[in-house]
């Protein structure tokens, strides 16, 4: 005798939304602390600053590395996501006058020009909307990092690279071709300014990939 049996197959689909990674930036009453993309710094210790602000320009930029330098603050810039592992975004420990210049919000400017093949673009704008904005003209990027979500001002500032033998390299700081700086001055100049470098300058190459020594990058 052949027994018969039936089975009720059920399929299920799961839809998932990727979420953008939290902020590592938080902040209380008694000041700030600053984590990395993997949660945690390789000496195990924590990263403070007193405070942190938010520019949306790069005149407020300017300002907030103006006030840092006239107040005799340690200040670093930081991306949205931190995405680094070495402490290259700590300005110190609790305890010291330190502020943290967030370029999370400073992402507003992008401007292609299909015609020169160039592209602008504010220093906390993150590769994918780059990515996405030079497309949109027919254009693509030479060189590229693995991941697409840090930032422009970040990778670049850094030497984050892709794998490419082509032209230039892989390394995306190679097709730099000007950058736009904000560095401490004197008094009489505000205690910041604005400076632009291009391949001519004799400190383009050291600008470029500086890791926020020569400055806050701004474009």
């Amino acid at each position: 005798m052949l027994v018969m049996r039936s089975f009720l197959v059920l399929t299920y689909f799961f839809a998932a939304h990727a979420l953008p990674p939290p902020s590592p930036v938080r902040c209380n009453d008694s000041g700030c602390t600053i984590t990395n993309s993997y949660g945690v710094w390789g000496d195990r210790k924590d990263c403070a600053a007193s405070a942190v602000v938010y520019p949306t320009t790069e005149e407020e930029l300017r300002l907030a590395v103006a006030e840092a330098v006239k107040n005799q603050f340690k200040v670093k810039t930081v991306s949205g996501t931190s995405h680094t592992m070495p402490k290259f975004a700590c300005p110190g420990y609790a305890g010291e006058k330190s502020m943290l210049i967030s370029t999370a919000k400073l992402n507003n400017g992008i401007e292609v020009d299909a015609a020169a093949m160039t592209v602008i673009a504010d220093a906390g704008v993150g590769l994918r909307d780059l990515i996405d904005s030079v497309e949109e003209e027919g254009l693509s990027l030479v060189a590229s990092p693995y991941w697409d979500g840090v930032s422009l001002g970040g990778l670049i500032s850094t030497g984050a690279h892709g794998s490419s033998w082509w032209g230039k390299g892989g390394a995306v700081h190679d097709h730099v071709v000007r950058i736009n700086l904000v560095v401490a001055a004197g008094p009489s100049e505000g205690f910041a300014k604005v400076i632009e470098l291009d391949k001519q300058s004799p400190i383009f190459n050291a600008a470029i990939v500086s890791l926020g020594l020569m400055g806050a990058i701004s474009k």
